[in-house]
């Protein structure tokens, strides 16, 4: 320490010494570096770039440590003592009584505490604290002089007080803790404990059955309350069955290699290429430009643009918030709550023209393909059930909405000629879009005719996403930023297992003969049936927020209890996945494009609500009339 206090000082003379043939108020400043060094330690100490003044003497009302306390000539330096904080300790450190401060330059905070700590023998966070409360005090202090001087009575409230110091935080932000609701995780919970521990095990079903069907039932709960993100929950729940020995590991994992699963992950990527190249703002200002002369027209132009996305823009979250939205943004404010109001109610339409149209469409299918539904091939018969319905369904809706809750501006002139401009600024299409453009076009061509052929839907999206890769229209780090396609990857394959193994255990045949027994004591058999449990499953999503979670939750149950009051499969599996789209505007919580534009601003929430309500009313007269006589024609049933 005496070497190092040696060091210093010379150090310091040498630098007032050098300083002696300067004007005292030269604008330039010098910088310098110190290496202080003990023992085998090297400290590299930035020096701040300051002005300082010296010191006004052992009476100087300003003076450092020999200011009006008396004592040795000490050094008051701006940036030391000013309102940025700080403090110049060098006199104490060296122990040594210089009588100019001009060439000398204070460290920063960090360093300067540091060095202060060395000095004292205590810690650098004792400096860094003694320090504050310091600053503190002489900044309170010249606050109630400037208030005397001012006339003013002294505020003695303004003195420090110890009891209001804060422990200061060295730099490090705590960690927060990460979001559990408890209550909600335990009534999850409880449920699982009532079915296993409440209701008498049926002789026809094992130990291991009846437990899973408790855990089963513990996760949609905890699906429907998220006490933890869905992902989550269903981790911990695939957890407990591993611990309790219900499940293997295989059997708990069996549906990692589930097709579906795969292809709603890699359909996710191309609503990433739509976004990252702007194909889709492109195709949306080209409806604009061609169909933008009112609102209502504008309308229209909308709802076929998305139709037209949907197929490679599986994502109808994706769709709103990367294309709709911020060209919604850019017309006239008063067509905004419109638009906005009757593109998220025409979803229910757009999303379900093809399987491809939205994610929860592929999660139906699979949960109805293995249930032992017979489609030879899910693509194109989706495509042959749902194109007249829902192309009705997409011409009413703007329509419905225009004379329930008008625009406050019908004719839009200008949003052509802006949208025309926006166009002419894009320019040609660019290379990454004419990429991305191929490589979904070769995915779409092998989803239509890749049946025959042996393609398989999801190797058809793995072949469009590797020549992205390879085209570089995505990069792997695209991809891997798709943190909500990775969780559905995760959550939906743990949800599919457990209920294939509910399935081999003989618990969904054992819930379908239960609930055939309690239809037909009710007298609900073939079509009655088939309109309660339809009314059931559209008003309870109002206690779900997520389309998927909802499919995930209730699908295959309801589609069960179909099945066993005499509803044909075919038709049951198909009318309910179609339902399913129709209620993705009923809240500004019921769906990932609901929050999207409800998130925008530019709707009301009892608007929102009040559409939501009478469109899905319409939707669904619309399928139970115009598509239950489609379906008869297709052979459905």
């Amino acid at each position: 320490m005496l070497a190092s206090q040696a060091f210093l000082g010379q150090w310091a003379l040498d630098k007032a010494a050098a300083s002696k043939g300067r004007r005292r108020h030269s604008s330039s400043s010098s910088q310098s570096r110190m290496i202080f060094a003990e023992e085998d330690d090297r400290w590299d100490l930035a020096i701040a770039n300051k002005r300082t003044e010296r010191g006004k003497g052992t009476r100087g009302r300003r003076g450092g440590r020999g200011g009006r306390r008396g004592g040795a000539r000490g050094f008051r330096c701006h940036f030391a003592f000013g309102e940025k904080g700080g403090g110049c300790f060098f006199p104490s450190i060296l122990g040594t009584q210089t009588n100019t401060n001009n060439g000398l330059m204070c460290l920063d905070d960090a360093r300067r505490d540091a060095l202060f700590a060395m000095s004292r023998g205590t810690t650098k966070e004792t400096a860094t604290r003694d320090r504050i409360r310091v600053q503190k005090d002489r900044r309170k202090r010249r606050s109630n002089r400037a208030r005397a001087r001012a006339g003013g009575k002294e505020d003695e409230s303004n003195m420090y007080d110890a009891s209001e110091d804060e422990e200061p935080n060295f730099g490090v932000k705590p960690p927060e803790l990460a979001t559990f609701h408890r209550k909600t995780a335990l009534f999850a919970i409880s449920v699982g404990f009532a079915v296993f521990y409440g209701f008498p095990k049926p002789d026809v079903l094992t130990s291991e059955a009846w437990q899973l069907l408790a855990i089963f039932a513990a996760t949609i709960c905890g699906l429907v309350l998220k006490p933890l993100p869905v992902g989550a929950w269903a981790f911990g729940a695939m957890t407990v069955s591993l611990l309790t020995k219900t499940l293997t590991f295989e059997q708990a994992l069996s549906s990692v290699s589930n097709q579906v699963v795969w292809l709603i992950l890699v359909t996710a990527f191309f609503a990433r290429a739509f976004v990252k190249t702007g194909f889709g703002d492109r195709l949306a200002l080209l409806f604009v430009s061609v169909a933008g002369q009112s609102s209502l027209r504008l309308a229209y132009g909308f709802q076929f643009a998305e139709a037209l996305l949907s197929p490679a823009m599986p994502s109808t979250t994706a769709r709103a918030a990367g294309v709709f939205i911020p060209v919604i943004k850019s017309l006239d404010p008063r067509t905004q709550e419109y638009l906005v109001g009757q593109q998220l109610q025409g979803t229910g339409a757009t999303s379900a023209f093809l399987m491809s149209g939205a994610a929860q469409n592929f999660l139906c299918m699979q949960i109805a393909v293995g249930m032992g539904i017979p489609f030879v091939n899910p693509f194109n018969e989706w495509a042959e059930a749902a194109f007249v319905p829902a192309l009705i369904c997409l011409l009413v809706t703007p329509l419905i909405v225009f004379i329930v809750d008008p625009p406050l501006l019908n004719a839009t002139p200008k949003a052509p000629m802006e949208a025309a401009k926006k166009l002419q600024a894009m320019g040609p299409l660019t290379e990454i879009e004419k990429r991305m453009c191929f490589s979904l076009g070769t995915t779409v061509f092998l989803w239509v005719f890749g049946a025959p052929l042996g393609i398989a839907p999801v190797v058809a999206a793995m072949t469009g996403l590797c020549l992205m890769l390879i085209s570089g229209v995505l990069s792997w780090d695209d991809a891997l930023e798709q943190k909500g396609a990775w969780d559905t990857l995760i959550w939906f394959a743990i949800l599919i297992g457990m209920s294939k193994q509910l399935n081999d255990l003989g618990v969904i045949e054992w819930l379908s003969g239960f609930v055939r027994d309690f239809l037909i004591s009710w007298n609900l058999v073939g079509t009655s049936a088939f309109v309660a449990l339809h009314l059931a499953y559209f008003l309870s999503h109002y206690m779900f927020a997520s389309q998927s979670a909802h499919v995930g939750a209730l699908y295959g149950a309801f589609l069960t209890m179909m099945i066993a009051g005499g509803v044909p499969p075919k038709l049951a599996a198909i009318s309910l996945a179609m339902n399913t789209n129709t209620f993705g505007g009923l809240t500004h919580y019921a769906s990932g494009q609901a929050a999207v534009y409800f998130g925008s601003g530019k709707i009301r929430l009892e608007k929102l609500w009040k559409q939501g309500l009478y469109v899905s009313c319409v939707h669904a007269f619309i399928w139970s009339t115009v598509g239950m006589a489609w379906w008869r024609i297709c052979g459905i049933f």
